[in-house]
């Protein structure tokens, strides 16, 4: 039995690739939304079909568009709805989950796992919905599609919210994932291993692998006991999917955004959990870097603050966008 104050032990190489990929999947119509201001759009989803895949979109609301982009990868849009309703009275909310993602096409051309290929799909989702400007939010690894989409269509922005973003390099990154390691407690190490071990995870069974991922967020949360309220579409092909999202790797241990960024033009709101590892690495970098940039550090948060601090939350990002784009008269 470990004493609670005593130091973590480092987990197994194994045990770390495990984390790594699962903590990948963290830290994962015309102008004004196609309907006109304040006129109420019923909720609606689509299987859409863009780039050579099928696309999984959920909207609700009015107003200018805001299209969501999840964690993960290998996450989907559910975890984001229920907090961001909140803005749907004010906005369109566009909620879609990634290629391999979700309820979204499970096989893609391998050539297509790309950075590059979530950029486009992005532009194809705005495109094919009629939007005009846009109001792009982020969360963790949603976040670096995100901001290289803000790179190469800042014309089609209001604004850019990155909400506890992956890092804007490589390097960032990296020691952003040392960091985290450190504060992971032994016992959800051991239940990560436990659950790996399980004939539930070699099945591949989707309430086995929904519970890791709940353990592997833990650490990234302020209260570690409200992962197990985080909820997570698992289709039946999760690991498959995993296996040609594994085609990113290289270029996740390479990428540097940093001198791209510093000629942004972009309204851009970053806003962390004051628990995170990425206030100090990530959010340096983004404060020294994007000239229009506005961070915002909530107490009593980690990875998921819009959970720990939903109504600090959402006051932060209504006031960031309603200072981005004033609302247009009708």
């Amino acid at each position: 039995m470990i004493a609670p104050c005593a130091r973590a032990p480092r987990p197994s190489a194994r045990v770390s690739r495990l984390l790594l990929a699962l903590l990948l999947a963290s830290a994962l119509l015309p102008a004004c939304g196609g309907v006109r201001p304040r006129e109420a759009a019923a909720p609606a989803d689509t299987l859409l079909p863009l780039n050579g895949t099928r696309l999984f979109v959920h909207r609700e609301g009015a107003g200018d568009a805001i299209i969501v982009v999840h964690g993960g990868p290998l996450l989907d849009h559910g975890y984001l709805v229920e907090p961001l309703r909140p803005l749907a009275g004010d906005h369109q909310l566009v909620f879609y989950d990634q290629r391999l993602s979700g309820r979204s096409d499970g096989r893609v051309d391998s050539a297509s796992v790309t950075l590059d290929a979530f950029v486009a799909d992005l532009e194809a989702l705005r495109r094919a919905l009629g939007l005009d400007r846009i109001h792009l939010l982020a969360h963790s690894w949603g976040g670096l599609p995100a901001m290289k989409y803000a790179l190469a269509y800042p014309d089609r922005l209001l604004s850019l919210v990155l909400v506890s973003p992956m890092a804007p390099s490589a390097e960032l990154r990296q020691r952003e994932a040392a960091a985290l390691r450190a504060t992971i407690e032994p016992a959800d190490t051991a239940g990560l291993g436990a659950l790996r071990a399980s004939a539930g995870f070699a099945a591949g069974d989707p309430a086995t692998i929904e519970r890791m991922l709940q353990l592997s967020f833990r650490s990234q949360l302020h209260d570690p006991g409200l992962a197990e309220g985080l909820r997570f579409h698992i289709p039946e092909d999760y690991r498959e999917r995993g296996r040609q999202l594994g085609r990113l790797m290289g270029e996740l241990g390479s990428y540097d955004l940093l001198a791209e960024l510093a000629e942004l033009r972009v309204p851009t709101l970053v806003l962390y959990g004051a628990s995170e590892v990425g206030v100090s690495l990530g959010g340096n970098a983004f404060r020294s870097t994007i000239p229009d940039v506005t961070l915002e550090v909530l107490p009593g948060a980690g990875h998921f603050a819009f959970r720990e601090r939903p109504a600090a939350f959402l006051r932060l990002t209504r006031a960031f966008l309603k200072e981005a784009a004033p609302s247009r008269k009708p």
